[in-house]
């Protein structure tokens, strides 16, 4: 069978911005535009990570770092995932508040095994090692910041540069 080249060059085109959004993916995800000609964001999101359920359960957890790049604090308010029936924030030793946790100014916040985490409860689907999640923050002043965070089993290393 013989594919004209249009149809070479236009799968070729397809398949290099496919690339390019897997390479995006594994990039730590942030929010839109920065006040200002800087191009800096001002929330980011790294080391982000996912514990997958353990049988019977059907929540997952959520571990990474955000920081604050502005002058200002700004207030994490919802977390969500399309994965399960629901994504809580758990402030373990934290300053409980029902509108969210607080961010400082050029601040950051960890969330790590024993100090909190965003827990994804009703995990529809079975997360398997390296399996990529979608997960939106959404933030009170920066607005809603998209990660992707990979699947990792206990047992199993954490990515670099992950809250310990």
């Amino acid at each position: 069978m013989r594919i004209p080249w249009p149809g070479v060059a236009a799968g070729l085109a397809v398949a290099a911005l496919g690339t390019t959004g897997l390479v995006r993916g594994s990039m730590p995800q942030s929010s839109g535009t920065a006040a200002g000609p800087s191009s800096a964001n001002p929330i980011v999101v790294t080391g982000a990570f996912v514990r997958p359920p353990l049988p019977p359960s059907q929540n997952a957890a959520v571990y990474f770092t955000v920081y604050n790049t502005t002058g200002q604090p700004d207030r994490l308010q919802a977390v969500s995932a399309a994965i399960g029936t629901d994504a809580v924030l758990h402030t373990s030793g934290m300053a409980a508040d029902p509108n969210g946790v607080v961010i400082p100014a050029k601040g950051h916040l960890s969330l790590s095994v024993g100090h909190g985490h965003v827990m994804i409860e009703g995990v529809t689907a079975q997360l398997r090692a390296g399996q990529q999640v979608n997960i939106e923050l959404d933030f009170e002043n920066a607005g809603p910041v998209d990660v992707t965070a990979p699947v990792v089993p206990l047992g199993s290393p954490t990515p670099s540069g992950a809250p310990s």
